[in-house]
């Protein structure tokens, strides 16, 4: 029976709203025609960075609005840091990592040039070198003890973190958000991410005091209080964000079993959240118009990695990057989000060259959402070396593992706890140690011996059945049929 199928006691008017464009969101798009489909009346807000892309389209039966969001508020706070209000170590230390480094650049150049040149010139240089290096000290010393007093800040704070301070940009989404959301005045709230959750919980309050009942569901693509920020200060607002609007939430929605255990635990939530994978249909799937082994330039007989998604350090790319050297018969293909021309994909081919494996990493532009299954598909492997360490890697089921098996692909993946059971427990792959190219080496030269064993699991009907969004958004379905 598919969702369409189903009569809902009731018909929502449902605002679906997410920070981010929705071009590259298949999550989001999927589960607002998911909602859509069990008879609600849907819209779906999101946020543009150019006030070009915004106005008003149809994804479906679903209404989409772009709302223009212009981050005056975290530029604003940005320019004030680079305008000085960031402290300085003592008189002469460097004021951040980039000036250092550049000073000693310079130092080492004046050194080089002062050899060939007097006494005089050469003891300036000597006596320019001691500076940078005292000056270098002075900020590394400076930005241990500063690391420390956030650490120590954030937890003498426990939740009363100023996260508003600290995390300006929530600050013009919710200025961007809130009015369009009340204004529509819908019987559901429905945010995705943490980013939203004030604009959500404002506009039920608003809704609320106007007579009307709402309700407000918040779906958590991952955990929050799992995940690491780049300084502990950072880490301790996001939670402290969370924290704050919890209990203005009527539904969870989350992507993995122990995710949802965990935010029921942390919040005291009468109800267990709900719990969607990510996944792809089991059909419909669109053919790409062309494939990641056309794009590689490489022939059937050249074993292909791949691997498809953002490039942040915590994906653990490097990892498979180091490995090749130990996998010399093998290539990788990179499927860069956003593009394979901006900063970090750069960053990853250079990365490459020094590794002397440039030539067999192969950085490939991304394809629409509905044609990623059918474009990986003429790969050999698929690869998701994320690090390990952090409670949302390890309780998480990515989206990518299983855009890999819908394309038939065996895999190797980093031994998180959830991600690595899942792929021993189904025999579709191998894990690998996180963050050891060498493990990472031993498992893709096992499963490539063994490849059409692991093929032939990841391609089991009945898995595929059981993972598929149409089995998943039953869930979404169930939830709004209970409401």
């Amino acid at each position: 029976m598919t969702l369409a199928e189903h009569t809902p006691v009731t018909r929502h008017r449902v605002v679906m709203a997410v920070a981010s464009e929705i071009e590259r969101d298949a999550r989001v798009k999927k589960t607002a025609l998911a909602v859509a489909d069990a008879g609600h009346d849907v819209t779906l807000v999101f946020g543009c960075l150019n006030a070009a892309d915004a106005g008003d389209a149809t994804l479906g039966a679903v209404r989409t609005t772009g709302l223009h969001v212009p981050y005056l508020l975290r530029d604003d706070a940005a320019r004030r840091g680079k305008d000085g209000s960031r402290s300085r170590p003592f008189l002469i230390g460097f004021r951040d990592r980039k000036e250092m480094q550049a000073a000693l650049l310079r130092s080492t150049l004046r050194s080089e040039r002062a050899a060939r040149r007097s006494p005089v010139h050469r003891a300036l240089a000597r006596s320019s070198a001691m500076l940078a290096r005292v000056r270098g000290r002075l900020y590394r010393e400076h930005v241990r003890r500063t690391q420390a007093q956030q650490a120590d800040h954030a937890g003498r704070q426990r939740g009363r973190v100023d996260w508003r301070r600290a995390l300006p940009n929530i600050g013009d989404l919710t200025l961007t958000f809130t009015k369009p959301l009340w204004r529509s005045e819908p019987d559901v709230i429905h945010i995705h991410d943490v980013h939203l959750l004030e604009a959500g919980a404002l506009a039920k309050q608003r809704l609320l005091s106007q007579g009307k009942r709402v309700r407000l569901v918040y779906d958590a693509h991952e955990y929050i209080a799992g995940t690491s920020a780049p300084t502990p200060a950072l880490e301790a607002a996001w939670k402290a964000l969370e924290a704050e609007f919890m209990p203005y939430v009527d539904d969870v929605i989350t992507v993995s079993e122990p995710i949802a255990d965990a935010i029921q635990q942390r919040y005291g939530l009468e109800r267990r959240p709900s719990v969607v994978l990510n996944t792809p249909t089991n059909s419909g799937q669109a053919p790409a118009a062309s494939d990641i082994r056309t794009a590689c330039g490489l022939p059937p007989s050249t074993t292909l990695l791949a691997y498809s998604g953002v490039l942040s350090a915590k994906r653990g790319i490097r990892t498979a990057i180091e490995g090749l050297a130990d996998v010399p018969d093998a290539h990788l293909a990179v499927v860069c989000v956003p593009n394979a021309h901006y900063r970090g994909a750069l960053a990853l081919s250079d990365y490459a060259q020094t590794l002397g494996v440039a030539d067999r990493v192969h950085l490939v532009e991304p394809v629409a959402t509905d044609e990623i299954i059918s474009f990986l598909s003429t790969a050999d492997i698929g690869v998701h070396p994320m690090i390990g360490g952090l409670a949302n890697h390890e309780m998480a089921l990515p989206n990518k593992l299983f855009d890999y098996l819908f394309a038939g692909l065996p895999v190797v993946v980093s031994d998180v706890r959830l991600m690595g059971q899942f792929v021993r427990d189904h025999g579709v792959g191998e894990p690998f140690r996180p963050e050891d190219p060498a493990d990472f080496a031993r498992a893709v030269r096992a499963v490539m011996a063994d490849e059409d064993r692991y093929r032939k699991n990841a391609a089991r009907d009945d898995l595929r059945a059981e993972l598929s969004w149409e089995n998943q958004a039953e869930q979404i379905r169930a939830l709004y049929a209970d409401m």
